[in-house]
Formats: structure tokens, C-alpha cells, sequence
């Protein structure tokens, strides 16, 4: 009884519980969003005149949205019921405490699959900003070629870090892990530098032939794709830093931290569907 009343770790379970809190609250966001990506998309599939190549656009971020959506539920369901096991379903039984369950996390399936779950998502979210990012370059070799070396890397590197964690029982003490969240924060500098890189190039060439309220656009993408990745990185930054110095702030970063990344990328495909966002019929017209 006396462990119950006193836990060894207190701010170990105040920062997971903390973390569940914010999970949901992130997800709540997530899935508003969610919906309004879906609605614009619809209609950017339904407006007339819409390319062959705008349409093609449109479906796949329509499939891509309904399949990251379906991922980030299963994870929150996992993890709102791996919380109850925290604190409440295993209550009383031998050996059982807070700390026991937060720490060997991959004892049990539904975490197990929470935790698998995020690497797959980060996998599809990676893709889609590899997309966007050779659609923008009009698939420049050099473009596809870095981009596709390091998303390959990340993607054996998370793969790595799941077939490894069935060997440890800390999470925490996976090295894999923090190379892989050091790999992602720079794939997420990469892509912004690149798209930046790029909508900077066309915004000068169109300021030097036409009139500067054509330059509108390209400003108005740039602060959209600048602030979304900003928003994902700050956040990666974070759980990178607590993760490698074993602080237990990790916990109150880990449950969102993908949501946070997905919520990112919504708005900007919000922007895309909704035909303010630059895309591959700016960089032709912009030729």
C-alpha cells in the first residue's frame, strides 16, 4: 500500500499521465482538422476545369489523410488504454506500480502497437513531404536522390528501432531511437530549406517580369510551409533532447509528438486543396 501512496518516481508518473492528457487534446485538434482537409479536398476533386494532374493530386491526399487519421485513432485508443492499465485495471496485483508499467512498455501488445503504430505514420507522413517536395523541384534528379536517401535511412532506422525493442525493456536506453530522431529533425530542415529554397527562386524571377502582387502567393506558401515545419520541429527538438539526457519529460512529448507532425502537415494540405498553397500547377505556370 505504501507504494501506492509513494511513488519512487513521482514526477515519472505526473509527466505520462500529462501526456495522455495532452494526447487527447492534440488528437481533438487532429481530428477537426482531419475533417477539414477532407471537405476541401472534396471539393477541390469536385471544381470544374480541375487538370487531370490536379485530380490525381487530390485523391491521393484524400487517401493519404483517411489513412493517417485511421493511425493516429488506433494510437490513441492504445494509448488511452494502456493508461487505464497504469493506474487502474492491474491495481493490487503482485508486483504491480505506476512505474513498472511506464517503464517495460513493450510488455504489453496494445502499447506495443501504439509505439509501432507512430513509426508507420511518421513513414507516411515522411512520403508525402517527399511527394511535395519533388513535385515542387519538377522531380530534379538531385532533388529525389537526396531526399529519397535520407527517408530510406529513416525508415531503416525506425524499422531497426522495432525489431530491437522487442530485445530491451527500457525504451529510453534504444540509441537506435535517438539517431532516428536526430535523422527526422534534419529530414524536416532538408525539406523546408529545399521548398524555401525554391518558392524563393520563382518568387524572384516573377517579381523581376511582373507586378509585385503576383509575388503574393509564393510569399503567403512560404510563411505556411515555414510555420508548419517550425511548429513539428520545435516539438521533435524537444523530445530528441529529453530522449537522449533519459529525462522523463519524454513522456509528456511522446503520445503527441506524431499528432503534432500530422497536425502540421494538415495545414498545409488544407492550403493545397483549397488552391492557396503553391503546387505543381504554380511551378508551371510560373515557367
Amino acid at each position: 500500500m505504501s507504494s501506492e501512496s509513494n511513488p519512487s518516481d513521482p514526477s515519472l508518473e505526473r509527466y505520462r499521465l500529462d501526456g495522455m492528457i495532452l494526447d487527447g487534446f492534440t488528437f481533438g485538434i487532429y481530428t477537426v482538422l482531419t475533417v477539414q482537409a477532407i471537405i476541401a479536398i472534396l471539393r477541390s476533386a469536385s471544381a470544374p476545369r480541375r487538370r487531370t494532374a490536379g485530380k490525381k493530386q487530390t485523391y491521393i491526399l484524400l487517401i493519404y489523410t483517411i489513412v493517417t487519421f485511421l493511425l493516429g485513432a488506433v494510437g490513441f485508443a492504445a494509448n488511452a488504454r494502456y493508461t487505464e492499465d497504469i493506474w487502474i485495471n492491474f491495481r493490487g496485483q503482485p508486483g504491480w506500480s505506476p512505474e513498472v508499467l511506464i517503464t517495460d512498455e513493450f510488455n504489453y501488445w496494445y502499447n506495443r502497437l501504439a509505439i509501432d503504430r507512430q513509426e508507420v505514420m511518421v513513414w507516411i507522413m515522411n512520403a508525402l513531404l517527399l511527394y511535395r517536395c519533388c513535385v515542387i523541384w519538377a522531380f530534379a534528379r538531385w532533388v529525389i536522390l537526396l531526399m529519397s536517401t535520407v527517408y530510406l535511412a529513416i525508415v531503416a532506422l525506425s524499422t531497426s528501432v522495432m525489431v530491437f525493442a522487442q530485445r530491451q525493456t527500457v525504451f529510453s536506453n534504444l540509441n537506435l531511437q535517438i539517431s532516428f530522431l536526430a535523422l527526422s529533425c534534419t529530414y524536416n530542415i532538408l525539406y523546408t530549406v529545399l521548398v524555401a529554397a525554391k518558392i524563393l527562386s520563382v518568387q524572384r524571377r516573377v517579381g523581376q517580369t511582373l507586378s509585385s502582387e503576383h509575388t503574393r502567393i509564393y510569399t503567403s506558401a512560404l510563411t505556411v510551409i515555414i510555420e508548419s515545419a517550425f511548429l513539428y520541429f520545435i516539438f521533435d527538438l524537444l523530445f530528441l533532447i529529453s530522449f537522449a539526457l533519459h529525462s522523463n519529460t519524454e513522456d509528456l512529448i511522446l503520445l503527441e509528438n506524431c499528432l503534432i507532425q500530422g497536425i502540421a502537415q494538415l495545414l498545409i494540405i488544407v492550403r493545397v486543396a483549397q488552391g492557396r498553397e503553391y503546387n505543381d500547377t504554380t511551378v508551371d505556370q510560373s515557367s
